[in-house]
């Protein structure tokens, strides 16, 4: 699961993490700028301590204004005003908030909460695919939802883990990924048998493959190497410097 997360503090991240929970945890400057990152990114849902992040009791409202059904978790120590919990919870979800849980919060009824909201908004949300023109009039096609993976309208059958990969780099368009933030989404913090880092180059070599094989060229277009840093998805059209 691809969650994005603002104002969590680094312990709440690790657990999520520990739950095979992908977090990218991020300052995010008001709620216009929170509907910017569901609108770029294919999160599957969002968790936010209103306070810390400063996003404040109307957060969820712009998302769903804009008519974005991805599902929103709170976190807060309560409202300053004087309100009581339930008035100020029921602020929350009636401006399109999915849960509010009360500060300090228990990680594992976090992890709860988020399975649990993501299961009723499956009912609502339409698949979410991400296409891409990688030349001479072929496509790419990867639905989110599915894990489906097609290239110049041929399957292309990927294992578990490549799929893994290829999710978490097509759902971030024009965001790099580092090494470490793929294995942690392939593996989990503190996986038994850890492998070392590289393994996520092998995996990215073996996308690459399957992916020329049905076209000569495409991975050039959907996966590109950032000497230093990671991989990246590039928005759209041919990314700036060869892949390697």
């Amino acid at each position: 699961m691809n969650i994005i997360a603002a104002g969590l503090d680094e312990t709440t991240v690790a657990f999520l993490r520990a739950n095979r929970m992908s977090v990218d945890q991020q300052e995010i400057d008001g709620p216009d700028e929170l509907v910017d990152w569901f609108r770029d990114a294919a999160y599957d849902a969002g968790v936010i301590d209103i306070e810390r992040s400063r996003l404040g009791i109307y957060a969820a409202r712009p998302l769903r204004a804009a008519r974005n059904t991805v599902p929103l978790v709170g976190i807060s120590a309560g409202g300053d005003d004087g309100r009581r919990w339930g008035d100020h919870r029921a602020m929350f979800l009636e401006n399109g908030g999915d849960d509010l849980l009360r500060a300090p919060v228990n990680p594992r009824e976090l992890v709860a909460s988020l399975l649990a909201a993501t299961r009723r908004a499956r009912g609502v949300i339409l698949d979410v695919v991400v296409e891409r023109d990688i030349g001479g009039g072929a496509a790419f096609r990867m639905n989110m939802t599915t894990g489906a993976v097609q290239v110049a309208g041929l399957d292309v059958h990927l294992t578990g883990k490549e799929r893994a990969v290829l999710s978490m780099l097509a759902s971030r368009p024009g965001r790099i990924c580092s090494k470490e933030a793929v294995l942690t989404n392939i593996y989990g913090i503190g996986a038994d048998h850890e492998p070392q880092i590289k393994i996520v180059d092998v995996f990215v070599c073996k996308l690459r493959r399957k992916l020329d094989e049905l076209h000569p060229g495409a991975s050039a277009q959907l996966i590109q190497t950032v000497w230093g840093q990671g991989y990246l998805f590039p928005r759209e059209g041919p990314p700036a410097a060869a892949a390697a």
